[in-house]
Formats: structure tokens, sequence, C-alpha cells
């Protein structure tokens, strides 16, 4: 029987860990770690480092070697560049909503028009709550049950208060700067892409994409579910990373 594993979990933007707790429960077995953005959640009161090696090594700090890594939106991308810094000291990546591009590039067409994250750093400057609340509303748009669906993530999302300004601002610059598409065929590891059908922020589009310059990926869906398949279809996304974990372990 394959031991239980050690998996770290990194937030999207603006969250923290806690929305993974209902995904811990699923599947109680292994070692979860969740990990907090700085700025966020337990770690509301450390700031964003300005550089990225820095930010991974704040983030991993305390991640035992050999340990799985998953990250969901933003944090699927801290993940990967994790990754790509460090390639043997994970036994593979779960991407979960995940994408090495969230903006719309010439190369990379399956993505979010950079003018959508622009006008969210305007916008924070006086209305974070606001900017926050649509967001959360995108990330749950599409889902079966998507008002049920956003009243949870809106009760969960600011169970540890707002993440600061500045840590919300550094976020969505390092989505808004951050494209690794051109380094995926280094991620020479096992990675599951997980995604939902009905996600507007990742479409599948991209997660197919990932996958076919991807040395060793394999695509999950979860039907019915957007942007946050863990939230809304715990079940659905535990029994995938299990199966998918325990082949690869």
């Amino acid at each position: 029987m394959n031991a239980e594993p050690t998996i770290g979990l990194i937030h999207g933007w603006a969250m923290h860990g806690g929305l993974f707790d209902d995904l811990c429960r699923a599947w109680p077995e292994p070692d979860w770690r969740l990990l907090d953005l700085p700025g966020h959640g337990h770690r509301r009161d450390r700031a964003w480092p300005e550089d990225s090696d820095e930010l991974l090594d704040e983030v991993l700090d305390g991640l035992p070697e050999g340990a799985w890594l998953a990250g969901w939106s933003l944090g699927g991308l801290v993940a990967m560049q994790a990754a790509l810094r460090a390639p043997d000291r994970f036994a593979g990546l779960v991407l979960i909503a995940a994408t090495p591009s969230l903006v719309r590039r010439p190369h990379w067409p399956n993505a979010v028009e950079p003018a959508m994250l622009q006008a969210m750093a305007l916008e924070l400057a006086e209305h974070p709550d606001a900017v926050i609340q649509r967001f959360l509303t995108l990330e749950m748009h599409g889902a079966v049950h998507a008002t049920s669906d956003l009243k949870r993530l809106r009760a969960l999302a600011f169970a540890h208060g707002r993440p600061s300004r500045a840590a919300l601002l550094a976020g969505l610059k390092h989505l808004a700067d951050t494209d690794l598409t051109g380094r995926l065929e280094a991620l020479d590891l096992p990675v599951a892409l997980i995604g939902g059908r009905r996600d507007k922020l990742v479409p599948w589009a991209a997660l197919e994409a990932m996958a076919e310059r991807l040395p060793r990926a394999e695509t999950i869906r979860i039907p019915g579910a957007a942007h946050a398949p863990f939230l809304t279809d715990p079940s659905a996304v535990a029994s995938a990373m299990r199966r998918w974990i325990h082949a690869h372990a």
C-alpha cells in the first residue's frame, strides 16, 4: 500500500489556505500543508517580497523535499515557478484552474484580457472590497450551483480578514507580468491539470494547450465546475488527486 503523501496547497488571488478545508476533509489521510501567500490569511502581516526567489522561499518554507505541490489559480502559477527553480524538490505538481499566463498574449490566446487586471488594480485604491466581490462572482460564474457556491465562497473568503491592499496589488502584478508559456517543456515531472469545463478565467482549452507542451501531464475535468472545483465538488477533486498521486508515487 502506498504511504499517504505530504501535499502543499497554495491558494489563489485575495484568498487563503482555509478555502481548501473541504478538500482536506474529503481526503483526510495526507499531510496537508496549507501555504498562505504573503499578506494573506495567517501571513497577513508579511509583506509581499519584490524578489520572486524570496517569494518562493517565503511560501514554501517548511515544505519537505519529495512533497507534492498543488496550487490554485495564482497559487498554481507560483507552484510552476517553484518547480522550475527546483525541479528535483517535488514529487509532482497538481495545478487547479491554473495557467502559465493568466492574461492573453499573441502566443497564448486562451486567457483573459490584460485590461481586466489593469482595471482591478486601479479600483483597488478606493474600493478593494468591491473588486474582490466582483472577482468572487467571476470565479463562480458558470458553475452548476453558482448562486449557492458564491454565497459559500463569500463566507469563506474573509475568514481571516481582507488581505492587505499592497498584497492584492502585488498579486495582480504577479499575474499580469508572469509568462511561463515558453518554459513548460522544462517542467519534466508529473503534472495533473485539474479544471472545470465552465471556467471563465482559465478556459479548458488553456489546460489542453498546456498538456500538449508539458512532458508528463494529464488533464482531469470536473463536470459542472467553474474556477474553484475543489470548493464546488471537493469529493471529485479529492478522488482525482488521490488516484493520480497514488499512480505516480
